[in-house]
């Protein structure tokens, strides 16, 4: 059984790809304002934070919250819930 052979001109010859149906619009989503920082936590210590996590139903996230605005207060700083509510006034 012989094949054809292709054609060095069918080979170069370009074709337009076929339109692509547009995209849905989306409305935009609004985000608060946020930024992402990386923690790094000592194996145990991420573990203690996981369980306890766990135990209280919680995040991970609400918990490190909790933290920072302890060390905020003890510093005589602002708490993050009036931190926000600047922000919004803004």
């Amino acid at each position: 059984m012989s094949r054809k052979r292709t054609s060095l001109d069918a080979l170069l010859q370009t074709e337009a790809p076929p339109p692509r149906p547009a995209a849905p619009e989306t409305p935009a989503r609004r985000r608060p304002s946020v930024r992402q920082q990386t923690v790094y936590l000592p194996i145990p210590v991420y573990e203690q934070l996981r369980r306890l996590a766990f135990e209280e139903r919680v995040k991970m996230h609400s918990l490190l919250m909790e933290g920072l605005d302890r060390v905020f207060r003890d510093r005589g700083l602002p708490a993050i819930a009036e931190l926000r509510a600047r922000a919004e006034a803004d």
